[in-house]
């Protein structure tokens, strides 16, 4: 089905390390996951397999024929101007155009011809993300993208990013270490320990959501992360 992820067995090591041990999952169609884990765990290693940057695996799976990954880091090639950085790599199409469209829907359609080391770490953000976006992905990755960003920037992005998934409704991966991030967001949280799938939750909750909405399912998904202290977290 166009869309959909389907991972089987999977299992990847470095040297005598299993980062993933026979890991299972599905994502549906347009469907909005949340990866959680303490660091080491596996999560970005598991968005790099998917998006074809490591092919020394076990097991099997499947992935639409476009994918499209942004990483916590911008990864803006400093020597390009914006709306070419968002075209790289773009064949058959006028790039100047598609990227001026791609800037308007994060919001930046006036920074097309700015040099990336002019930007804020919030637009570099963005930027990075309509990068993702031009190409018309199936499957969007998206690996801790907000870690780096101060708390009200960061949620303007939470917002952004729910409202482009609504426009375009690709399936997303969406790896993060923040829980109420990912329950803002997410439709299925999945909690990832040592390679392996150990919890996982349905958010069925209305969208735009708030904090107060899902107190007791955050204390249920910090129990799976073995966070005891509440408050502390």
């Amino acid at each position: 089905m166009a869309g959909a992820v389907s991972i089987r067995g999977l299992a990847k090591e470095f040297g005598t390390r299993r980062v993933l041990d026979g890991l299972d999952l599905e994502i549906a169609p347009g469907e909005f996951v949340a990866l959680l884990g303490r660091s080491g765990c596996g999560k970005s290693t598991l968005l790099r397999i998917l998006a074809g940057l490591d092919a020394e695996v076990e097991g099997a799976f499947s992935v639409p024929d476009k994918v499209s990954m942004a990483f916590q880091q911008p990864r803006l090639l400093p020597w390009r101007r914006v709306w070419r950085n968002i075209s790289l790599g773009l064949h058959g199409v006028d790039g100047r155009a598609v990227a001026e469209k791609a800037l308007a829907e994060v919001r930046l359609e006036s920074h097309a011809d700015a040099w990336p080391l002019t930007l804020s770490g919030g637009e570099a953000q963005r930027v990075s993300l309509a990068r993702a976006l031009v190409r018309e992905p199936e499957l969007l990755l998206l690996d801790e993208p907000f870690g780096a960003l101060d708390a009200l920037t960061r949620s303007a992005m939470h917002r952004l990013v729910e409202q482009l998934w609504r426009e375009h409704r690709p399936s997303v991966l969406f790896v993060t270490h923040d829980v109420d991030e990912a329950l803002l967001l997410a439709d299925r949280v999945v909690v990832l320990e040592a390679g392996r799938i150990v919890a996982e939750h349905r958010v069925d909750l209305p969208r735009p959501r708030r904090r107060a909405s899902f107190v007791d399912l955050r204390v249920e998904v910090l129990a799976d992360l073995g966070v005891d202290d509440v408050e502390a977290a």
